[in-house]
């Protein structure tokens, strides 16, 4: 059998005002409350790493059993052990036993998990390295009136959503190419938008065009954002070039992905006004 399978560990994200934590879950062999191979060792040095080069950063350690190895006494001193055992190791390694600021035993008083992983592995053998984060830092309280991130007393337009490169005012002289949320396939708002935009610049033949892609946060990760922009930006070119729309007025293409949004997004409808490419005319 691959030991490999013995050792659970994950991380839970847990965010609260003050603090935050981390834990890290380490399987111990059934009724043994010392550890063996060394992809558990793994494992607890990269705990030891954040503790080394984060000295703010405080840890907890608990130790529980599965009910089926041993009485309630047993079961509590087997408990207690695992968690000496990860305290006597992580103090070997040079961390400030200062820095422990709880050791405990459940004994199998705490059964958290199934009792057996998908691979038939008892599951509740095992001990808990918490790792206790400090609060971030309190960002500075400012006024912001259009909630655009910059201070209303350096924003020369406190009261409409913009931009730092602009003073904290909108772009000027754009067209927005609204996209469904989270896709980047044209639909009838887009083709409405998009046809209007035609039809000036059929009129106004020395007219040129930039065209940038955007996203909103809420569509997906970075990643998923950029692709999202890009997309957007890209649809919106082939749909003008198909209507015999000369490509040599495009004049740029840029995707912001989720970094240049509209508004705040505090509404669905904020939300959806963020999905969305912009065209700039250059008169």
């Amino acid at each position: 059998m691959n030991f490999k399978k013995r050792l659970v560990v994950f991380f839970l994200i847990c965010s609260f005002a003050a603090s935050a934590s981390d834990t890290t879950v380490i399987r111990f062999d059934y009724k043994q409350s010392a550890l063996f191979h060394q992809f558990t060792f793994t494992a607890i040095d990269s705990v030891v790493d954040i503790l080394l080069k984060n000295h703010a950063v405080t840890l907890s350690i608990d130790g529980y059993a599965y009910k089926d190895e041993g009485s309630d006494t047993i079961c509590y001193w087997l408990s207690l052990n695992r968690a000496l055992f990860i305290q006597t190791y992580v103090l070997g390694r040079g961390i400030d036993s200062a820095r422990i600021i709880s050791l405990k035993a459940y004994g199998k008083t705490r059964q958290k998990y199934v009792n057996k992983d998908k691979d038939g592995l008892t599951v509740n053998c095992r001990a808990e390295i918490i790792l206790n984060y400090p609060p971030p830092p309190k960002k500075p309280q400012f006024l912001d009136k259009d909630e655009d991130g910059i201070a209303d007393n350096e924003d020369k337009c406190p009261d409409v959503f913009g931009y730092a490169d602009n003073a904290g005012c909108p772009d000027s002289n754009i067209v927005v190419v609204p996209f469904p949320v989270q896709e980047s396939a044209l639909y009838f708002k887009t083709y409405t938008v998009l046809d209007s935009v035609l039809s000036v610049l059929k009129k106004h033949p020395t007219y040129t065009i930039s065209i940038t892609g955007h996203a909103y946060k809420n569509e997906g990760i970075n990643a998923v954002c950029e692709q999202l922009g890009a997309e957007r930006m890209e649809m919106v070119k082939q749909y003008l070039l198909s209507r015999q729309f000369d490509g040599k007025r495009i004049s740029s293409m840029k995707n912001y992905g989720n970094t240049r949004p509209l508004n705040a997004g505090k509404t669905p409808l904020d939300i959806q006004a963020n999905a969305r490419a912009e065209i700039i005319f250059s008169y």
